[in-house]
């Protein structure tokens, strides 16, 4: 049967932007509901009809209105993903003509139009995939298809311009070809900066999904990555734009403005993007869990406290919820030797159960009893990263969910005094870091970018001598992030804040007289993947002198003491009742006496 398709010109329709309701969080699931229990073609579809629900056409000329909802800074700056430049207004600095970068923006089509015959309307005006970009910088990427550059013709921003290189397929397997597999590529690609690559592989997504069927993006260049075949092995995508985007997507996971703008899209264009809400969904269509079945509660929503911004992708193991009347094993292993600690339920293990460890192992007769810790997890059979969540009572310990192996750790105490002689200047910059200790910074050309657990620290000092700290700083990825602070052994004496983008001189003076001696830490814990500060030096000014402080020196002793593993812990203070010893991740609490562990059990010293 012959069929008409009708393509309602959005050049025709500039929407009023009367906001639109925004789904809640809670109410995602129903939402997505119509995609459970669906697999290959038939979830394609499904999902394809969830991102057509609520949809109205903005207009291409209703774009600049509503990237007042999707993107802007919090500062109310537009945020350009392609450029560093600041646009202070939605409404000034459009593109028109330009010569150089920061003369103006416009409406950047990350999917070109050209690929899809050249038009403004439906695709041509999807926010989905329409950002605001700098002028020069789009003029630069022009249709060439985004990539992974090999050689640079064009390298600024973090973006580049160059002849392509292969794509190797990372974290998993995907319809494309195992881990490991390399995908060929040729000609010349656009590859944006790091930080927001998952966010355009995720608009690419929404988008393509949005209008299959509809309108093809494979003219000209488009045909390296689209295809026009929508059925299960392909849906919409050749090899090679599997690889390049399931890579981006894996690596670069959903950060807050990527959420922010989900919503500010459905409150001006109607509709979400569902790999934003569901990034693990992407795995049912072109990757790992391709062609099974997908169940609705093994998805985690950018919404939920289970998903980490800018850190999970989406899909956590045991994430669905536990059944209550599971029965959960704790086992404490010391000298080999296994302790079995009851068969608690989850609905009484936090704080309930009185586990008791054995006394130390007489090989070790001079160190306490004293449980600290854990050096190892074992969950299902597989060997995790020991977890850092921190409590201050029993009450607020996490609730086990698996039969869950633990080592046992025991430690001793020692005290040690450390004196130090502070020089009347501390300095570092992009070309001298001698004496300073850089740890997971990015280096850019001009500065470093501070991201997740990076850190700067001096060489060692005493606090009470320093008179003033100053970072020459800028944010980067936007001003929600932009704070770096500095500690001397654990403990945080100050901060500066980045106001704009541009790299400047930021002094911080102590009002009372700080106290440690040892390196002076610089760090950022609230940055994320894509945002954070930036620096490009650290220069601290002191009175000059020599300090004297007692630290308590920890000594972990780890599952056996006759071939024993030590780790060295240095705190400024003693624990005292109710206080945390700490060193990426809580060791132990004593409160009330009691000493507990890092899962809430009480512990006998």
């Amino acid at each position: 049967m012959k069929r008409t398709l009708l393509f309602v010109l959005c050049s025709f329709f500039v929407l009023s932007m009367a906001a639109k309701t925004v789904t809640p969080a809670t109410s995602l699931p129903a939402y997505y509901v119509s995609i459970d229990g669906k697999s290959g073609k038939t979830l394609f579809d499904a999902v394809q009809k969830v991102t057509k629900t609520g949809y109205s056409s903005l207009g291409y000329d209703g774009l600049w209105s509503a990237y007042k909802y999707t993107d802007l800074h919090e500062n109310g700056y537009v945020w350009d993903m392609y450029s560093d430049c600041t646009w202070k207004s939605i409404n000034s600095n459009h593109c028109g003509n330009y010569s150089d970068e920061c003369d103006c923006y416009n409406r950047e089509h990350s999917i070109p139009k050209s690929w899809y015959g050249g038009t403004t309307s439906g695709p041509g005006c999807d926010i989905f995939h329409l950002v605001p970009t700098d002028g020069k910088v789009n003029g630069e990427r022009s249709n060439y298809p985004f990539g992974e550059v090999a050689s640079a013709e064009y390298n600024k921003h973090g973006n580049k311009k160059g002849s392509a290189k292969s794509i190797t397929i990372v974290g998993g397997n995907t319809i494309a070809g195992n881990t490991g597999a390399t995908i060929s590529a040729s000609g010349t690609v656009f590859e944006p900066r790091d930080e927001y690559k998952g966010d355009f592989a995720r608009g690419y997504m929404g988008a393509l999904l949005k209008w299959a069927g509809d309108k093809a993006f494979t003219d000209g260049e488009g045909s390296k990555t689209f295809t026009t075949n929508f059925s299960t092995g392909s849906f919409g995508l050749t090899k090679y734009g599997v690889a390049l985007l399931m890579k981006w997507h894996r690596q670069d996971p959903v950060s807050q403005k990527e959420v922010d703008r989900n919503n500010g899209i459905q409150q001006t264009q109607g509709n979400r993007n569902p790999f934003i809400d569901y990034p693990y969904l992407a795995e049912y269509i072109w990757g790992e869990k391709a062609g099974q079945t997908l169940d609705l509660d093994d998805l985690i929503t950018a919404y939920d406290s289970r998903f980490v911004l800018g850190e999970s992708n989406g899909y956590l193991k045991g994430g669905s919820a536990v059944d209550p009347d599971t029965k959960c094993t704790i086992t404490w292993f010391v000298n080999g030797e296994a302790y079995t600690v009851g068969n608690p339920t989850t609905s009484v293990n936090k704080g309930g159960v009185v586990a008791v460890l054995p006394t130390a192992p007489k090989s070790c007769d001079e160190i306490s009893n004293q449980f600290v810790g854990w050096s190892e997890e074992v969950i299902n059979g597989t060997q995790d990263n020991v977890p850092t969540d921190l409590f201050s009572t029993a009450d607020d310990a996490p609730d086990i969910t698996q039969n869950t192996t633990f080592h046992a750790v025991f430690a001793q105490l020692e005290e040690e005094e450390t004196t130090v002689s502070t020089p009347a200047t501390i300095a570092m910059n992009l070309n001298d870091t001698q004496g300073w200790t850089l740890y997971n910074l990015d280096q850019q050309s001009k500065y470093w970018k501070m991201i997740k657990d990076s850190y700067a620290e001096s060489p060692s000092l005493d606090a009470s001598q320093i008179t003033s700290i100053t970072i020459n700083m800028r944010t980067w990825g936007g001003a929600s992030y932009n704070t770096i602070e500095f500690s001397v052994a654990g403990k945080k004496i100050g901060e500066l804040k980045a106001d704009n983008n541009n790299l400047k001189d930021y002094t911080w003076k102590p009002i009372t007289t700080p106290s440690g001696v040892g390196a002076l830490r610089f760090s950022s814990p609230t940055s994320t993947a894509s945002e954070g500060p930036a620096f490009s030096s650290i220069t601290i000014e002191a009175n000059g002198g020599t300090g004297t402080s007692t630290n308590y020196v920890y000594s972990r002793y780890i599952t056996s003491c006759a071939d024993t593993s030590t780790e060295i812990i240095i705190t400024p203070e003693k624990s005292k009742i109710g206080t945390k010893i700490i060193r990426n991740g809580q060791l132990f609490i004593e409160y009330n006496g009691v000493y507990y562990n890092t899962l809430g059990l009480p512990m006998k010293p």
